[in-house]
């Protein structure tokens, strides 16, 4: 086992050294093992600690879920890159601590270069900091369910509450610690009780071990939680490594990466059986809708991945990366691969690409690609799947950030309430709900989105599509250009509104963008929106022979597809130059406000969803 680990740290150091002209030896790192928990605590204590340059930390708690799960079941979690610091008082780095450690107690002998997220999710489950997760609004707190663990359910024994449910807060004694008491009743485990091996034993021995019917449960669950406290990481460690070497190193580890991924186990494993790398440069020669969506790149083996968990999905197994491992040819073979690539490309992307059905020109467009593997899998489960489900659960799913955190176990959750919706019309789907409540209590937050990467971003921006919206200065459909060359760009122009002092962030947000081309944005950055609108009115009276009347009439028209109504249209036209800074910011808040309004409604009727 070492041997290969050796082999890993000779690929380390030359994926490092093809993109600098330096001796081998400039990169010395050795291996070694550390006990997870151990890393924890130095975390807790300031000495394990983060270089400023780290990413935020973003895991979800669906995320920290899953990575307890792994450790109880000791599966393999990855590698640690880890740099020695010489001297605490002098590290090589602006440092900091790991979220949730106070900065007074940072004490620096090691920084973490490649491992944040895991380490900081295991530090958030144990040592329970208050702050949010991502997509959370309250703190969670981390619980092991042991009878699950007793029945050896480890995929639902792990879960987590907010600290601000009433829940959590029956949990609590007066002094605002956890009731032993009832703990015990409901068989639940707190993971804060593991930051010590030690400890743990002996709240163990003192509390937990009496609440089993028989001494094999009691010791077997034991064992299983032990997985956990001594679970042993693999860890690189650099060595007297200069900064400049660090950075460049850790950015090539996070953009390149020298990881296996799963596609690239299961490529290695089902090879008796199935030739997947054969297949899948078959599939991408012989389809255009599967070349499109793969941008006719070969090592995108994100596409071929897709395909292997529609099959699984289809046949009712689990897409988690461990569960995939242990699938066999009875599952997966060239018979399946062949029908799964086939109704792929003549069904499914077929949809997914007719811009009328989601508005989706490209693959850059695309909110969720899990969403297209759950179709497909639909497609392969069913001959005739309902599409108009399909088209409302699609939406939802956007709009609702169904797959912003952990996708897995929402995929299958997914998949499993639509194929019993399908039989049962009764039987809605859980997210769909969850949208109804989020438009009930007006918290979908389009003023917020502002990043092309964000799913309501560019679910706004295939509403568009969908409309078949027209450039600004195109209206005509005898004025042909390629739709491809739309882009997102402002209503109300950025240049014009910091001349105004108006500095808002939401100047990016997604409700002051709409599609135009590279050139119309051009043309109007610097202009207010009056005067830009009226140069529409006066070029299509030109080119049409028209009234100004006719031209406006059809001005106003062609804005309704871009979800500007004609009150918006009349705020534009009364934003000029010569307005004042007050009500430019009046007009522009307004603005915002109501087209949020006109989206949203838009998103009601696709979603199958009226007023309430």
């Amino acid at each position: 086992m070492l041997g290969g680990y050796t082999s890993h740290v000779r690929c380390l150091k030359i994926s490092y050294l093809k993109s600098r002209e330096y001796p081998i030896n400039m990169i010395n790192l050795s291996y070694d093992k550390r006990t997870i928990i151990d890393l924890v605590k130095r975390a807790y204590e300031g000495r394990l600690v983060l270089p400023d340059f780290q990413r935020d930390f973003v895991w979800t708690r669906q995320d920290i879920e899953e990575l307890i799960k792994s450790l109880l079941e000791n599966v393999f979690i990855g590698v640690l890159l880890i740099q020695k610091v010489d001297n605490p008082e002098n590290p090589p780095f602006k440092v900091t601590t790991v979220k949730g450690v106070p900065p007074e107690k940072m004490h620096p002998e090691e920084l973490i270069l490649d491992g944040q997220q895991r380490i900081t999710s295991l530090f958030y489950a144990i040592y329970s900091p208050d702050y949010p997760l991502r997509n959370s609004s309250y703190p969670y707190a981390f619980f092991i369910d042991l009878e699950k663990l007793a029945k050896d359910d480890i995929e639902n024994s792990v879960f987590s509450i907010s600290k601000n449910s009433r829940e959590f807060k029956s949990l609590l004694d007066k002094n605002g610690d956890f009731s032993i008491e009832e703990l015990k009743r409901r068989k639940w485990l707190p993971l804060v009780f593991l930051s010590d091996k030690y400890d743990f034993e002996e709240i163990w021995f003192t509390h937990f071990s009496s609440i089993f019917t028989s001494s094999y449960d009691a010791r077997k669950v034991r064992e299983t939680i032990k997985r956990l406290l001594e679970y042993q990481v693999h860890v690189f460690y650099l060595h007297r490594a200069n900064p400049e070497d660090v950075v460049i190193l850790f950015e090539r580890l996070n953009k390149t990466g020298i990881r296996l991924s799963t596609y690239d186990l299961l490529v290695a494993r089902m090879y008796k059986f199935i030739k997947l790398k054969e297949k899948w440069k078959e599939a991408l020669s012989n389809n255009l809708y599967i070349a499109k969506l793969a941008e006719n790149n070969e090592e995108n083996t994100k596409i071929p991945y897709m395909i292997i968990q529609a099959i699984v999905l289809s046949k009712g197994f689990s897409i988690k990366s461990r569960e995939l491992m242990k699938i066999d040819e009875r599952v997966l073979n060239e018979e399946e691969w062949n029908r799964a690539v086939n109704i792929f490309e003549n069904k499914v992307l077929r949809m997914v690409f007719d811009r009328s059905k989601y508005g989706i020109i490209e693959p850059k467009w695309i909110p969720y690609f899990p969403t297209i593997t759950i179709i497909l899998a639909l497609f392969l489960k069913y001959s005739y799947p309902p599409e108009e489900k399909i088209d409302r659960w699609y939406w939802v799913s956007i709009f609702s950030e169904r797959y912003s955190g952990s996708t897995e176990t929402v995929m299958k959750q997914d998949f499993e309430q639509l194929c019993k919706w399908f039989e049962d019309d009764n039987t809605v789907p859980d997210v769909i709900e969850e949208l109804k409540n989020q438009l009930r209590s007006e918290t979908l937050g389009l003023i917020k989105v502002r990043r092309f990467s964000n799913a309501k971003y560019k679910g706004v921006f295939n509403l568009l599509f969908k409309e078949d919206v027209r450039d600004f200065f195109h209206i005509e459909t005898s004025i042909s250009y390629d739709i491809r060359e739309l882009e997102d760009h402002h209503i109300f122009p950025r240049a014009f509104l910091k001349e105004k002092g108006i500095n808002d962030e939401r100047i990016d947000c997604v409700l002051n963008r709409t599609l135009i081309l590279g050139s119309t944005n051009r043309r109007i950055s610097k202009k207010s929106p009056s005067e830009y609108i009226e140069e529409i009115i006066k070029g299509i009276c030109q080119r049409r022979k028209i009234s100004k009347e006719e031209a406006e009439e059809e001005t106003r028209k062609m804005f309704k597809k871009h979800f500007i109504n004609d009150e918006m249209f009349d705020i534009l036209r009364d934003t000029s130059q010569k307005t004042d800074k007050t009500k430019v910011k009046g007009n522009f808040e307004t603005f915002l406000e109501l087209r949020e309004r006109e989206i949203i409604n838009k998103i009601k009727e696709y979603v199958g969803i009226r007023c309430f």
